[in-house]
């Protein structure tokens, strides 16, 4: 997260964990990726999030205090933000969620896979994360020992809540089951109009959102999130050829906070802007 432009800036390092706290100012940063887990918390008020892309999810709503999210390791993120926020940043090498479910939960995790989360709001994670922040601030009696006591109840909670443990051996992954398929398809194309999290599409099923993904996509062809962004530009293209509504409230209509971003995303879909389309039709 170099590229942001960071200030007041501390940090505890603990073996496998880094804990950082830091004031960043207005920006917007394309992430490809890296070799670790990262757990943001929002500290302060007053967010003005753009938007927040982790993988194959997405928000363009601003954050409340006590918010979080999670970009696992290998995975890409963008965001875009136009306030100056303080944040808790957990930067969690996969080796230790890998030992900690094997010493604390006798799993063979020979992987552990930490979901990607966007906008999200735990109790517990807000307590554990308040609890760091007063140590940042008064570096009480038995500071290492009472934080490395904290990050120990920490990532079990995130082993229990935020992972889910890929087989070893993978064989066919399969299909989601037609009528369950359906129910999904349905419940997207209902909610075009607001942001889908793949939390509540895998619910619909009943299954994880890792296995969801793995599922959606071998029954579709394409991923979740690209299933989403496709069907909105499918449906802003019959409204727009119906010319009963201005660009504005079509962007609305599909799911888009604002005309411009949704222009972005139509014009690479479809490769003209929207008002070029109707000029075409």
């Amino acid at each position: 997260m170099n590229e942001a432009r960071i200030s007041e800036r501390r940090t505890i390092e603990l073996p496998g964990l880094t804990i950082d706290r830091h004031i960043s100012a207005p920006n917007e940063l394309t992430f490809p990726g890296c070799n670790y887990h990262l757990l943001c918390l929002l500290l302060s008020d007053g967010n003005q999030q753009k938007l927040t892309r982790i993988g194959e999810q997405e928000s363009e709503k601003p954050q409340a205090k006590g918010d979080f999210w999670i970009c696992p390791a290998g995975v890409s993120g963008l965001w875009a933000w136009e306030s100056s926020d303080e944040s808790l940043m957990f930067v969690i090498d996969p080796l230790l969620l890998c030992t900690t479910a094997e010493e604390v939960g006798g799993l063979d995790a020979s992987k552990v896979e930490m979901l990607s989360t966007v906008s999200a709001y735990d109790p517990q994670i807000e307590a554990i994360a308040r609890l760091v922040q007063t140590e940042f601030n008064t570096a009480g009696v038995g500071g290492q020992l009472y934080v490395e006591s904290l990050m120990q109840v920490f990532i079990i909670h995130l082993l229990r809540q935020y992972c889910t443990f890929e087989p070893k051996i993978q064989h066919d992954v399969g299909k989601l089951p037609t009528p369950r398929l359906q129910q999904v398809l349905d419940y997207i194309h209902s909610y075009l109009d607001r942001p889908l999290h793949l939390a509540e599409l895998a619910e619909i099923v009943g299954i994880s959102q890792y296995h969801f993904c793995r599922l959606f996509k071998q029954s579709m062809g394409v991923s979740p999130y690209q299933y989403v962004l496709q069907q909105r530009m499918e449906k802003a293209k019959e409204l727009l050829q119906q010319r009963k509504y201005a660009i504005a409230e079509i962007a609305l209509l599909v799911g888009f906070a604002d005309q411009s971003r949704f222009t972005r995303h139509f014009r690479k879909y479809i490769g003209v802007t929207p008002r070029m389309f109707l000029e075409k039709t």
